[in-house]
């Protein structure tokens, strides 16, 4: 009898090591972006693939937005405002612990808030912020802010990554390290190999079922598609611009989710260089720009066109995609009435999206049509938050705002834009004080209406997000109201 348990043991010790592995793979994935972030403080960046790394993963807010574009508690319980709206009291969770061990409480809740408001935070949403007047700790887990003015948007603009809380111990290292309260631990990030997490074994909610995830980034398309290709990848969340997209849709180890982001993708133009001062020059180049045409760049999905700086899901949008139609006879007289009948020669500045490089090809080659010289200069995506986000430098460029209901930074005069009107910075003012709904709907209208006659950018379509993810794999999010890959959501079946 021994002897026939010991010849048996190799086979049953690979048995074990086998349903071992499978126990790992259950419990380990892999999700791949384009662009590797800058750095991971997602309070210092306006790199989205920052914040779908990092946000709700190893950050919380104080408030957080669920797959449905709803605000929803998070490191708050819950909170109350005040009838004339200038008051916001937040009860806070207790028992939370960031990942080196330091509570979380109110005294920390008002440093992260006071940084954020700090003028030399370098938080690039600082502005969303500005109605808090004042950040008063009223207890050990309470927290009151005291506002200048009604902000209606604010529990929301709480939830966003930009937001998120920090301990004062750990802050000045996050952008490498980053120390969050979130259901994951930072482990480490190797450029070019990726950012690993671990579940936190102290997390003060329920624990996720993905114990172990890899954040790789990929900007090489054939190199992408070959990973996918391979089976290497468990979740990519846009691959809507994928010329593999069908291909991939056949297979039977993948699925593919048909949903939209937040994304308005723009022709940004920027309102300090010459001749775009000339609102007749601005409506020219939407007049010159095939939209219909520009969205065979996706192979598998239609995306709605916009007319203006505003997701067609809200239900305060008003669809303006027609007012400039294609129509190069157009552009090119209102060219002429602004005295540009001989042309202009600008720079188009393309991020490395496979959006962003695609649409430029055809976007340069519509207002070529129309007499515009262009000549194409492409940025990888640190130079273009530092050339084009930061130092406002560059003519045009491509580009999706993420940011949900981000229509406000038409009212900041140091925005990348260079937009400066008085009249919609009063428009905005009006829209967060209001605190009644169906009000503050039309006055958002009456804001979409204003940025399409200013013709401020050309707005072009709602950028889709088409996830494709490993059978298996559960809770994937369609759409994507904030830039953020909720690993705590997932599972495999």
């Amino acid at each position: 009898m021994g002897k026939r348990i010991a010849a048996m043991t190799p086979l049953l010790l690979a048995g074990l090591m086998s349903f071992a592995d499978v126990t790992v793979a259950q419990q380990s994935l892999r999700v791949d972006l384009q662009l590797e972030p800058p750095h991971l403080d997602p309070t210092r960046t306006a790199s989205a693939t920052t914040a779908e790394t990092v946000h709700r993963n190893v950050f919380q807010g104080l408030t957080r937005i669920d797959r449905h574009g709803d605000v929803q508690p998070g490191l708050a319980q819950r909170w109350q405002v005040s009838e004339d709206g200038l008051r916001y009291r937040f009860w806070l969770r207790q028992g939370v612990r960031f990942h080196d061990g330091r509570r979380f409480d109110a005294e920390v809740a008002a440093y992260s808030l006071r940084r954020l408001l700090s003028e030399d935070s370098g938080n690039p949403q600082r502005l969303l912020y500005q109605a808090i007047r004042e950040v008063e700790v009223a207890g050990s887990h309470e927290l009151v802010l005291h506002l200048s003015q009604p902000n209606s948007l604010l529990p929301f603009r709480l939830g966003l990554s930009a937001a998120v809380m920090v301990h004062p111990d750990s802050v000045h290292t996050n952008v490498t390290r980053p120390v969050g309260t979130g259901p994951y631990v930072f482990q480490g990030w190797e450029r070019g190999s990726g950012v690993r997490l671990a579940a936190f074994a102290d997390y003060w909610g329920q624990a996720p079922a993905i114990k172990h995830a890899t954040f790789t980034y990929t900007g090489n398309r054939l190199e992408l598609e070959g990973g996918l290709a391979e089976g290497l990848i468990d979740l990519y969340p846009d691959a809507s611009s994928l010329t593999s997209h069908m291909a991939l849709s056949h297979r039977a180890d993948y699925r593919i989710k048909d949903g939209f982001s937040e994304g308005e993708v723009l022709l940004a133009i920027n309102h300090a260089r010459q001749p775009f001062g000339d609102r007749r020059v601005r409506r020219a180049l939407s007049h010159a720009v095939d939209r219909e045409a520009l969205l065979d760049i996706y192979p598998a999905i239609s995306p709605p066109l916009i007319g203006s700086h505003f997701s067609p899901r809200h239900p305060a949008y008003v669809d303006l995609a027609d007012r400039y139609p294609h129509d190069p006879g157009r552009a090119r007289e209102l060219l002429a009435e602004a005295g540009q009948a001989d042309g202009a020669s600008l720079t188009l500045t393309v991020p490395p999206t496979q959006y962003a490089e695609s649409a430029s090809l055809y976007i340069a080659s519509d207002l070529e049509a129309v007499g515009i010289e262009v000549a194409l200069e492409r940025l990888d995506w640190p130079q273009w938050l530092d050339q084009v986000f930061g130092e406002h430098d560059y003519d045009l460029t491509i580009v999706a705002h993420v940011e949900p209901m981000d229509i406000d930074i038409y009212a900041r005069d140091d925005y990348y834009f260079n937009y400066r009107d008085a009249d919609f910075r009063a428009l905005w003012e009006r829209i967060e004080a209001e605190q009644e709904e169906t009000a503050r709907h039309a006055l958002l209208g009456e804001a979409q209406r204003h940025l399409a006659d200013d013709a401020v950018n050309v707005f072009l379509f709602l950028k889709p997000q088409q996830a494709i993810h490993k059978v298996g794999l559960k809770g994937v999010w369609s759409d994507t109201p904030i830039p953020a890959v909720v690993l705590q959501e997932l599972a495999w079946e």
